[in-house]
């Protein structure tokens, strides 16, 4: 199992399920691990989802929940209410300000430092599936705006925008497998050259599962959501 790498779906702060379903993979905490994004906010564990990646060295792409807190990273640090009231009440900024409540000034700055040098996508060329597709991690679907990776100026902001917040645009790249979260589905949605292996963890009522995919085999995990101690 050491030429497969398990990609998981948006976590939020969802501890113990996290933890429930590295469990279950073959390796277990020794997988070779990426997260998909959004790490961060809804639920109570942010602090020590964080924490769990740095501490593993697993890998990991930005999502629009760790954008956004870095947005907000000196109120975060003094522990003060951000200028952002929709992201801190609605979706979920005061669960991860909650999380960091007893945290230090030292570890609020590692795990700043952790968050802020994620990448906005990861090209691990050395997975590659039956088909020859070489694998890509980003928070949602690359899609059209793959071209324009490498661009500068407008054209980054705006590929910045699609691969942490589009949704809908599902066209596939020659070459490439993208796997993705970002939007909540029942269950993973996985095509010829794409996957979306966000399973709603945090909304426990609607969704409530994590899914780790191990590529390149395909495998998937489903964990149940476990943050109430079931």
């Amino acid at each position: 199992m050491n030429n497969q790498i398990y990609l998981i779906g948006d976590v939020h702060g969802c501890y113990k399920t996290l933890c429930a379903l590295i469990d279950r993979l073959p390796r277990g905490t020794d997988s070779k691990i990426c997260f998909v994004g959004d790490l961060i906010d809804r639920g109570e564990g942010s602090f020590e989802v964080v924490q769990l990646a740095i501490q593993r060295g697993y890998a990991a792409v930005m999502g629009n929940h760790e954008y956004r807190l870095l947005q907000h990273k000196d109120a975060f640090l003094r522990g003060e209410t951000p200028s952002d009231p929709r992201w801190f009440y609605l979706n979920g900024g005061a669960q991860t300000f909650a999380s960091y409540a007893k945290a230090s000034r030292a570890q609020k700055l590692a795990h700043l430092k952790f968050l802020s040098n994620l990448p906005l996508y990861l090209e691990l060329a050395e997975f590659k599936n039956a088909q020859g597709r070489r694998l890509v991690a980003s928070h949602s679907a690359i899609g059209r705006m793959w071209a324009l990776r490498n661009s500068h100026g407008d054209s980054a902001a705006e590929f910045r925008w699609h691969v942490l917040c589009g949704r809908d645009d599902f066209s596939q790249n020659e070459g490439v497998f993208n796997v993705y979260g970002h939007t909540p589905i029942a269950s993973p949605d996985i095509t010829k050259f794409s996957a979306n292996i966000d399973t709603g963890c945090v909304y426990k009522h609607d969704f409530g599962r994590l899914c780790a995919l191990e590529f390149p085999s395909m495998r998937v995990f489903i964990q149940e959501n476990v943050e109430d101690g079931e």
